[in-house]
């Protein structure tokens, strides 16, 4: 029974996804157009020692699977906090920068809690990150309508150290930041203490190096510090605009390898 209620879920997803590329599969091949591919960018916080982020991890995971497959607009990022590494167990993709994001989050919306999973959907939303109705709900409402700007990206590996970033940006560019995002695909770890103790647990676009900046010019170039042993095979860049008050993401981008 859990399976079919799984199934019918992803199914209706890939059918919203799909009935948004028919409606705006011309918009992406015309960037000069005033109205723009809209976009779906979720930040999902997150962490190893949370016995309710495995089903949210799950959950994300078959919403990649299918963006991916229908080549839709929809990314998905996974910010892995240090708050439960005091647990039990100690998420070594945690990183406190990750936390203090997402305390600026709540800071930006009222009556919002901190808790894990928590999504940001497109910088507005606050969802837990397994709640498939709402987000659905959301991606659905967002892709039937165009957005204001538009974001290219494209990226390579200079060494062992550094990533570099270039960007185009359509549209207004007053009072945006940009954000670029190294992500790991997929990471499975096997938790021996804490709440998840004895589960394997598989994580999909893990946060692995982040970068903010000022948009100045609607074309630049970022470069971004990796991980030690990080390298773009099996890895993803993202990157998206927001506004820099309320950090409504208006446009974003994303390079699969």
């Amino acid at each position: 029974m859990k399976f079919k209620i799984i199934y019918k879920l992803v199914i209706s997803v890939i059918s919203l996804l799909f009935f948004s590329k028919i409606s705006f599969g011309q918009l992406l091949k015309q960037p000069t157009s005033k109205a723009f591919m809209p976009v779906v960018l979720i930040e999902n916080f997150s962490s190893e020692g949370c016995s309710s982020c495995p089903d949210a991890d799950k959950f994300l995971g078959e919403l990649i699977h299918v963006a991916d497959s229908a080549e839709q607009p929809v990314y998905v990022i996974d910010f892995h906090v240090d708050v439960w590494n005091r647990s039990g167990w100690v998420d070594k993709y945690s990183d406190s920068l990750n936390t203090v994001r997402q305390i600026n989050y709540i800071g930006k919306m009222k009556d919002i809690p901190m808790y894990t999973p928590q999504s940001f959907l497109n910088g507005i939303l606050s969802v837990p990150g397994s709640d498939k109705k709402s987000i659905a709900s959301f991606i659905k409402q967002t892709l039937a309508r165009p957005s204001d700007n538009f974001l290219k990206i494209n990226a390579y590996q200079t060494n062992k150290d550094t990533v570099v970033i270039e960007y185009e940006i359509f549209g207004k560019t007053d009072s945006l930041l940009i954000n670029f995002a190294l992500v790991e695909n997929d990471i499975y770890t096997k938790v021996t203490a804490g709440e998840n103790k004895g589960k394997l647990l598989h994580h999909h676009n893990v946060v692995r190096a982040f970068k903010t900046e000022k948009v100045l010019v609607n074309k630049g170039t970022a470069f971004i510090l990796v991980p030690k042993g990080f390298s773009l095979k099996q890895s993803r860049v993202t990157s998206y605009i927001q506004h820099e008050r309320t950090w409504f993401v208006s446009g974003a981008d994303q390079l699969v390898n």
